[in-house]
C-alpha cells in the first residue's frame, strides 16, 4: 500500500480553503474539519463502519469520461472482492468515449434508467443544467452520515463551490484545483522547428510553430482542435471567470473589483480568438473534419498531433501526458494560476436520482477518500498485470496491459494515488501548494443558481450546439457567423440571463 504522511498541512486560499487537511486521508476520524459550510457529521448506526454481513450485496453502476478499457473486467472483480468485506458492493465501470459521454449522460437522465454514480462538470454533463433537471440527489444529508472521511479531507471551499441554491449535488473529485492554461507541444517537434517556449504567451504565438510543421511534418496535426470548441481552454488566458458553465453566456474578469458580468461571446477577446481560429483552419492546422470530430483522443495516443490543447499546468502534467502519447511533451502555461469555483466543480461525482442504492454509493465515495488501495484499483488497475511498481510510491504502465485510464483525477482523492513513472515524489503536495499559491478569483465562492433562467438556458445550449463548433474550429467566417450567433443567443434569452446572474453576484457581494 502506498504510504503516505499523516502530517495535518494548513491550507489556506483567502480564507475560503481555510481548512487542515491530511494528504492521506488516513488520520483521526473525530477530526471532522468542518466549518459552518459543511455538512455536520451525524451520529448513526449506519455510517461506513457496518459490518458487512449487515449489508446486504448491491450492485453500483458508474459512468465517467474516458476510453473504454479492454480488461476492465478484471479490475471490476479485482475491487468487488477488495469490498466484498467493507462494503459488500459489485460495481460497474461504464467508460464513455470523451466526444459521447454528454450525449450518453442525457439519454440516460432522460430515460429514467437506473444508475448510481456519474462524472460531472461544468464542461461535461453538465453539472448545474442536471441539478435543475432534477437528475442528481441532494447530497447533504448522505455526506453528514456516510462521508467522515470526505469531510475530513476536503477543504470548505470544495463544499461551497458545490451548492447550489444551497445544497449540494455532488462530492468534488480533490486535485489540482488551480486553473491555469496550458499547451502540450511535442518536445520532439519544439526541438526540430525551434520553438521558442519562453515566449508563448498566448495561442498566437505558435503561428509560426505552427507553420513550420505543416510544411514539414505532412503525417501530422499541427494542433488539436474539435467539436468540443477551444474557448474554455483559453479562458484563463483572457482573465475570464467561467462561473456559469461552459458555453453558457456570463464571465467575469477574474480581477474585476466591481463583479461586472459579461458576455464572453459578445467581448473583443471571442472575436479575437474566433479570427486567430478563422486563420488557422484556413493554413491547415486543424483537422478537416474537426468541426464535426466529438473526440480527438485517438489522435493523442497515436502521438498525431504536434501540440495538444486543454487541462491545466500541474506537477507531473508532463508525466501524465507522455502516459498517454508515448511522446515527451513540453507544459507551457499561458495564463496565471487563478483558484475560481468553477475550477475546483471542474471534476466531480454525483449520484444519480435513480439510484436504488444512495447510501452505499455514497460510502463508496467516502473510502476512495481514505483508502489508497481501492483508489489505485480504479485508477491503475492491478500490479503486476497493468502496472508495475518502480519503488513503494511510484508506478509505471505496463504497456498493453488493457487498463490504463490515466484520468486519475476523476475518482476521488487524487492525493491517495501512486505517482507515475517521471512524476516526482512530492508533487502532490507542491499540487496543494500550488492550490494555495493561485490568485483568487473575485468571485470565489459564488455558485449561480440557474433556476429562474433554466428554460433560457436550455434554449442558448440549442444555439451554442450549432455556432460553437463552427466559430471556434475556424469553419465559418466569424465576420457573418459571429453577429448571427449572438443575434440568435439574445433571441434565445442570454441578456436576461446576464441579468439574473448580474442580480446573484450582487446579492452575493451584499451579503459578504
Amino acid at each position: 500500500m502506498l504510504k503516505r504522511s499523516k502530517k495535518a498541512i494548513p491550507v489556506v486560499l483567502a480564507g475560503i480553503l481555510s481548512l487542515s487537511i491530511l494528504l492521506s486521508g488516513c488520520g483521526n476520524a473525530n477530526n471532522k474539519g468542518g466549518s459552518s459550510s459543511t455538512p455536520e457529521a451525524t451520529n448513526t448506526t449506519e455510517q461506513t463502519t457496518s459490518s458487512p454481513e449487515k449489508l446486504e450485496n448491491v450492485d453500483l453502476t458508474w459512468y465517467f469520461n474516458g476510453t473504454p478499457q479492454a480488461d476492465v473486467a478484471s479490475v471490476e472483480k479485482a475491487i468487488n472482492e477488495y469490498l466484498k468485506d467493507k462494503l459488500n458492493v459489485n460495481i460497474h465501470l461504464k467508460a464513455t468515449d470523451w466526444g459521447n459521454f454528454d450525449q450518453k449522460m442525457q439519454v440516460l437522465n432522460a430515460s429514467g434508467e437506473n444508475y448510481d454514480l456519474a462524472f460531472t462538470a461544468n464542461w461535461a454533463n453538465n453539472y448545474y443544467q442536471n441539478v435543475n433537471k432534477g437528475a442528481f440527489l441532494p447530497l447533504d444529508d448522505l455526506i453528514a452520515k456516510y462521508a467522515p472521511d470526505i469531510m475530513q479531507v476536503m477543504p470548505a471551499g470544495g463544499w461551497e463551490a458545490a451548492k447550489v441554491n444551497g445544497k449540494i449535488y455532488a462530492v468534488p473529485n480533490y486535485q489540482i484545483w488551480a486553473k491555469t492554461d496550458v499547451l502540450w507541444p511535442m518536445k520532439e517537434m519544439a526541438d526540430k522547428y525551434g520553438l521558442d517556449a519562453a515566449n508563448v504567451k498566448g495561442w498566437e504565438d505558435l503561428t509560426p510553430f505552427l507553420e513550420k510543421v505543416k510544411a514539414g511534418e505532412p503525417n501530422l496535426i499541427p494542433i488539436e482542435s474539435n467539436k468540443t470548441g477551444q474557448f474554455g481552454n483559453v479562458i484563463t488566458h483572457y482573465r475570464f471567470d467561467e462561473f456559469a458553465g461552459r458555453n453558457v453566456p456570463g464571465v467575469v474578469k477574474y480581477d474585476d473589483a466591481s463583479l461586472k458580468v459579461l458576455n464572453q461571446f459578445e467581448s473583443p477577446e471571442y472575436k479575437s480568438f474566433v479570427a486567430l481560429m478563422k486563420e488557422w483552419n484556413d493554413k491547415g492546422f486543424f483537422r478537416k473534419d474537426a468541426a464535426t470530430l466529438a473526440d480527438s483522443t485517438p489522435d493523442r495516443k497515436a502521438a498525431k498531433l504536434a501540440v495538444i490543447v486543454g487541462g491545466t499546468v500541474k506537477p507531473g502534467g508532463d508525466t501524465e501526458m507522455k502516459a498517454l502519447t508515448g511522446k515527451d511533451t513540453l507544459m507551457l502555461g499561458t495564463s496565471e494560476s487563478v483558484l475560481t469555483t468553477s475550477g475546483i466543480i471542474a471534476t466531480m461525482t454525483a449520484i444519480s436520482k435513480t439510484s436504488k442504492n444512495p447510501e452505499r454509493a455514497m460510502m463508496l465515495l467516502n473510502l476512495l477518500y481514505k483508502d489508497t488501495t481501492l483508489y489505485n484499483l480504479i485508477a491503475h488497475g492491478i500490479e503486476g498485470k497493468h502496472y508495475k511498481k518502480i519503488d513503494n510510491q511510484t508506478i509505471e504502465a505496463i504497456k498493453d496491459g488493457g487498463y490504463e485510464p490515466n484520468s486519475d483525477w476523476e475518482f476521488g482523492n487524487q492525493f491517495n494515488g501512486y505517482y507515475r513513472a517521471g512524476q516526482k515524489a512530492g508533487d502532490w503536495e507542491e499540487t496543494i501548494k500550488i492550490n494555495e499559491r493561485a490568485v483568487n478569483s473575485v468571485l470565489l465562492g459564488f455558485s449561480f443558481d440557474p433556476t429562474p433562467v433554466k428554460t433560457e438556458v436550455a434554449q442558448i445550449a440549442t444555439v451554442t450546439a450549432q455556432y460553437v463548433p463552427l466559430l471556434e474550429t475556424g469553419a465559418v467566417d466569424p465576420e457573418k457567423f459571429l453577429p448571427e450567433f449572438i443575434s440568435k443567443l439574445k433571441k434565445a434569452g442570454s441578456d436576461k440571463v446576464i441579468q439574473e446572474e448580474q442580480k446573484q453576484i450582487d446579492a452575493w457581494k451584499a451579503s459578504k
